[in-house]
């Protein structure tokens, strides 16, 4: 299998962007017209993943400006909030989608591609947890979907524009454009390449 290859694994614009370019990058996952602070504020009451999304990349900006306990320090209002809990040094490129952010846990190594969707309860998490040990996180690639209550375990590659079912448990790397569920998850067919 191929590495996917990940703009944000080796510094894409992402790790560039601005807070606002990057809400408002999330933003037109929701609604493709021309993003402005006022359209964000009056969809908050409507979309609560683009509220999560604001927490989460407020959390990314402070973090990779040096700012990590202020990032640490927003886990809280994640959980309290939009009941998501995003551990502060994660790296998401641009257009993130979280349909339902509820019960979405990210480990703070997690690193995720351009326009990635995650459904409610997705849990992406290291497989041990011992202290003094790496810790491994997984990689999506761009264009990836995530299913309701997905589980990434451990250092494992998710492929551009691959698809994890709901329920699934990915122990595994998943091939670009491949169709993956079950526990563990297998591939059970491909996903027309993306343009």
């Amino acid at each position: 299998m191929s590495e996917p290859s990940l703009d944000v694994a080796t510094g894409s614009s992402a790790d560039t962007m601005s807070f606002s370019e990057l809400v408002f990058s999330d933003y037109a996952r929701y609604r493709p017209d021309r993003a402005s602070w006022l359209k964000v504020l009056l969809r908050l009451p409507t979309l609560p993943g683009l509220l999560a999304s604001i927490i989460l990349r407020a959390q990314q900006c402070l973090y990779r400006s040096g700012h990590e306990r202020l990032a640490h320090m927003l886990r809280t209002p994640g959980n309290t909030l939009v009941g998501a809990d995003f551990g502060a040094g994660m790296r998401i490129g641009k257009g993130f989608m979280l349909a339902h952010p509820v019960g979405v846990t990210i480990g703070f190594g997690l690193t995720i591609g351009d326009d990635v969707s995650f459904a409610g309860g997705v849990t992406c998490a290291a497989r041990y947890y011992e202290e003094g040990k790496e810790q491994e996180f997984a990689v999506i690639g761009d264009g990836a979907a995530i299913g309701a209550n997905a589980v990434l375990v451990g250092g494992v590659t998710i492929g551009r524009n691959a698809m994890v079912g709901a329920n699934s448990v990915v122990l595994k790397d998943v091939p670009d454009n491949a169709v993956v569920m079950g526990s563990p998850a297998r591939q059970v067919g491909t996903r027309e390449a993306a343009q």
